[in-house]
């Protein structure tokens, strides 16, 4: 099922800043679990996958399942939306791995 609601472009700002605050792969992804007052696993994946990013040394290339077993492709669009944004700070993108999946850089 799909729920939508429209926001000001001010609330649009503060679900922006909540969001990014709240360590949230997207806005979306925070309203969910705001309203349903609790994390969704996917959430905490996504956490997990940052916080693993951040422990890779500086200059190594990777792609998401070396570091997650079988990434589910949410978090791969998430993950790929926010480092093209530059919301992942110490991440690049740079191309496709063998297989066509996306292949980043820890920076």
């Amino acid at each position: 099922m799909r729920i939508q609601f429209t926001v000001t472009d001010e609330e649009l700002e503060i679900l922006t800043k909540k969001a990014i605050e709240g360590g949230f792969p997207s806005i979306t992804e925070y309203c969910k679990c705001s309203s349903l007052q609790e994390n969704t696993s996917y959430a905490d994946l996504y956490t997990t996958l940052l916080n693993k990013i951040s422990s890779l040394p500086k200059g190594k290339e990777f792609v998401l399942r070396e570091l997650i077993a079988t990434p589910p492709a949410l978090i791969g669009r998430w993950f790929y939306e926010n480092v093209n944004k530059g919301l992942v700070k110490n991440v690049e993108h740079i191309g496709k791995a063998e297989g066509g999946v996306e292949k980043y850089k820890r920076i």
